[in-house]
């Protein structure tokens, strides 16, 4: 099940970090509420560039922060409901995840003066 989700999540190519699952864990019912039920998924941020490499940085949002790579992982939340696909909501929330470190936050920088530049739209 590994191997599909993240032949998946690599033919995304949504840029050098790339989402790997290590671990899905068994589904756990929760004692409240019939439809729904808990699975702990883990897994690891890897830049493709260089796979061995321990940090990275992203910039989402308000801002460049660093990332841990090659870290276990779990991801949130760990609920789901009897009514959904389970492979294709944790596809689903995975690659938002993966599409979050990526994209979201990259601005093209000018490489003489690292200054953001406005794409030319030309009509």
């Amino acid at each position: 099940m590994y191997n599909n989700l993240n032949q998946k999540l690599s033919d995304m190519r949504s840029g050098n970090y790339l989402i790997k699952v290590t671990s899905i864990g068994d589904k756990r019912p929760n004692i409240w509420y019939d439809k729904e039920y808990f699975v702990t998924v883990k897994f690891k941020v890897t830049d493709l560039n260089n796979p061995k490499r321990k940090y990275g940085v992203i910039v989402s949002g308000m801002g460049a922060k660093p990332i841990e790579l090659n870290v276990d992982r779990e991801l949130l939340p760990t609920n789901y409901f009897t009514w959904e696909s389970f492979d294709d909501k944790l596809f689903e929330r995975l690659s938002k995840t993966q599409r979050e470190i990526n994209e979201e936050g990259y601005y093209k920088k000018d490489r003489d003066t690292g200054r953001v530049v406005v794409a030319d739209e030309k009509i």
